[in-house]
């Protein structure tokens, strides 16, 4: 589940800084939940994906330097037991080479 919060991390990283409402470095860390120093790794991360984002120290609030849209979407589902088979090919799974020979993998 680290991946799901995450991303739902950087989607409230976005929304604050796209209302212009962080608060200096200190006050968004605390609003997440991180250190000033896992705060920076995150704005790294939405760095990467080409976000301009900077800080202004008269609004005391990270900004975007020029319009960003950040669109972040995932899905989930849960399996069955039955389902997890299917896909992993069962527990009686046995390949056969070319000629028709069974190998077993264990």
């Amino acid at each position: 589940m680290n991946f799901i919060k995450q991303i739902e991390r950087i989607k409230k990283i976005h929304k604050l800084i796209s209302s212009e409402k962080t608060g200096t470095p200190s006050v968004f860390a605390r609003k997440l939940s991180l250190s000033r120093s896992q705060l920076y790794n995150e704005l790294d991360v939405i760095k990467e994906l080409d976000a301009p984002i900077r800080y202004c120290k008269k609004r005391q609030s990270f900004y975007y330097e020029t319009p960003f849209e950040l669109l972040l979407n995932y899905s989930l589902k849960i399996i069955t037991n039955d389902e997890s088979r299917e896909i992993f090919g069962g527990t009686n799974f046995r390949p056969i080479l070319l000629d028709g020979t069974m190998i077993s993998l264990l």
